[in-house]
């Protein structure tokens, strides 16, 4: 029997033990958030000035990479491609010589490489310095430990078909070697590996001080109404690393921001013409488990306080809405019964 099977028949098993409902306020769960991890209250609206000189504008945020700049510059270099292209690192406050190995490129190749420097301003503050004046018709992202596969220019812009997303595949690798394909079979809610019309990203930019900076590429983004293509092309090699905040982040105070964000993104749909519709409640619903597992190790009013405040959410944004595909969990949030939501949520 698997681990899943397990907790559900345990569930059934005790099921009278959960039909309690949680007494904490909305008052006293906001103020335990906020003395455990004050929300950054940033925005995800911006106006960045669109100056189109080339077809495609690679982004490269990069913060003490110097280990790895080199080989991420030289992969988009040597790429064999008819269309033009502008690499714009943002050096975000590095302080090892990330600086220096950018700036020699840049003197190397200057009709194809800017580089910004500012004082670190985290990722999200990094890739927002390069939006600020989007250059390239489509616009795509590449991570400093990351690089991009051989003829990825080339297989992303031939089969764009004037589509406002292009999702290409791609594969993970470690330091020690070898690396595992990942076919793209859907959007992702990454921004790396694909490419946006510089149009979808005029009034976007990432949200800064956060972490889960990714969330609103796929809970606002792909919910606009942006034309979309998924092609096999393996277009990006994603280093895994040990050290990333997916693998820190569940023992970490700031892992309550993947509610925050889940917040931030439902109070600016409108800005976005976003609709809360059945789409968007069943994705909000899928958020509302990755809140808890992305906090499941912090201590229990912090994840109780999530709670009351998501089936608030629930109330405010989705009243007349019902779940075909989380019901229960659906349930839980409604009636506002915390422990057996929190054994739901472990069931998924």
């Amino acid at each position: 029997m698997t681990l899943k099977k397990t907790l559900k028949t345990i569930y059934h098993a005790t099921a009278p033990l959960h039909v309690s409902r949680s007494h904490m306020t909305m008052t006293v769960a906001k103020q335990i958030l906020t003395d455990f991890t004050p929300d950054p209250s940033t925005t995800c609206v911006a106006n960045n000035i669109l100056n189109l000189q080339y077809d495609l504008q690679i982004i490269i945020p990069a913060y003490n990479a110097e280990k790895y700049i080199n080989e991420c510059l030289e992969s988009v270099l040597i790429q064999s491609t008819h269309y033009s292209y502008l690499v714009t690192v943002v050096n975000d406050g590095s302080t090892d010589h990330t600086l220096d190995i950018t700036r020699s490129y840049q003197e190397k190749y200057p009709d194809r490489i800017e580089v910004i420097n500012q004082e670190n301003q985290g990722l999200s503050g990094a890739r927002n310095a390069a939006l600020r004046i989007l250059k390239g018709r489509y616009v795509t992202f590449l991570d400093a430990d990351d690089i991009m596969t051989e003829g990825a220019i080339e297989a992303l812009l031939d089969k764009a078909d004037d589509k406002d997303i292009i999702q290409g595949g791609w594969y993970t690798f470690t330091q020690s070697g070898g690396n595992t394909p990942q076919d793209a079979h859907r959007l992702s809610g990454y921004p790396w590996g694909k490419l946006f019309k510089a149009d979808v990203l005029e009034h976007f930019q990432f949200p800064e001080g956060y972490w889960f900076e990714d969330t609103p590429i796929s809970f606002i983004l792909y919910r606009v109404g942006y034309s979309s293509k998924v092609i096999p092309d393996v277009v990006y090699g994603y280093r895994l690393n040990p050290d990333g905040i997916t693998a820190k982040s569940s023992g970490s105070r700031r892992s309550v921001e993947s509610y925050y964000i889940t917040t931030l993104c439902l109070r600016e749909f409108p800005l976005f013409g976003v609709k809360y519709d059945q789409q968007a409640y069943e994705y909000f619903l899928r958020q509302c488990i990755m809140n808890w597992s992305r906090t499941k190790n912090q201590p229990k009013n912090v994840r109780e306080a999530i709670f009351v405040l998501e089936s608030t959410l629930l109330d405010k944004y989705f009243k007349d809405q019902h779940s075909e595909m989380n019901e229960e969990i659906e349930k839980a949030l409604r009636k506002k019964q915390f422990q057996k939501y929190e054994v739901l949520a472990r069931t998924k």
